[in-house]
């Protein structure tokens, strides 16, 4: 929707607004450090088809210091994404924009479930905003059938299938390596993900395939649409409760 006039996006009038976010990180030695924001646009994109919504661009840059170490990895401090985040969504509730949707895809931003519960506590029900984590997918995607493994965190089957799927000139499956490190994710609270992973890739990457890419941005949209929905169902029956809506 963003390729059309104000105008045409005035007489739509949605009521939804979609805010993917990405990284710009490394992602081993086979995919590029656009993966997540390039994945971030393409699940947009469907979502916002699905939906009708109004679709703001990826943003490229988020937080990701747990990738630390290599060239070409860029971030900002938490505590500026929450600000730049609240920004944009404070525009477009102005606008009359009733819902917005994160699609985070990228594991590291932290700060979006305390910026999620805080502008919902400070704005509902005139404005409510929704969090979906692409990583929350990756467990149900292997219970259904969808991929292989079910040790996905960073560069892994999923993310190379996606990248495979969108952008396959760009991805160097000869040089792709599995590692599955004997840590919890949790560990990333305390080292790079170089310490637990020297290649930086968390996951099976030769286990992916372009068709099984497809299938994931295909199975995602349409989990991401389901939880939206019973999201915003939640919000919306909520009544006044003394003196908070929250």
């Amino acid at each position: 929707m963003y390729r059309k006039t104000a105008d045409e996006i005035m007489a739509l009038d949605p009521e939804l607004a979609i805010i993917p976010v990405g990284s710009l990180e490394q992602h081993g030695p086979h995919l590029p450090v656009m993966t997540d924001w390039a994945i971030a646009a393409e699940l947009g994109k469907r979502v916002a088809a699905l939906t009708g919504a109004f679709l703001v661009p990826a943003l490229p840059i988020s937080t990701c210091r747990e990738q630390m170490g290599k060239k070409g990895t860029v971030w900002m401090e938490p505590v500026t994404f929450y600000q730049m985040m609240t920004d944009i969504i404070m525009s477009l509730k102005l606008q009359g924009f009733k819902k917005v949707a994160i699609l985070q895809l990228h594991g590291g931003v932290f700060i979006d479930t305390p910026l999620v519960r805080d502008l919902n506590a400070q704005h509902n029900p005139d404005l409510m905003v929704a969090l979906i984590d692409g990583c929350a997918f990756f467990q149900s995607m292997y219970q259904d059938g969808v991929i292989e493994t079910n040790t996905e965190l960073h560069a892994g089957e999923v993310e190379t299938s996606q990248i495979l799927a969108i952008a396959p000139e760009t991805v160097h499956m000869d040089r792709a390596v599995d590692h599955v490190p004997d840590i919890p994710r949790s560990y990333l609270n305390y080292g790079s993900l170089f310490r637990a992973c020297p290649d930086g890739v968390w996951g099976e990457p030769t286990k992916a395939s372009a068709k099984k890419g497809e299938a994931i941005f295909d199975y995602c949209a349409k989990q991401a649409v389901e939880k939206l929905n019973k999201i915003f169902a939640y919000m919306e029956a909520k009544e006044k409760f003394n003196y908070s809506y929250f």
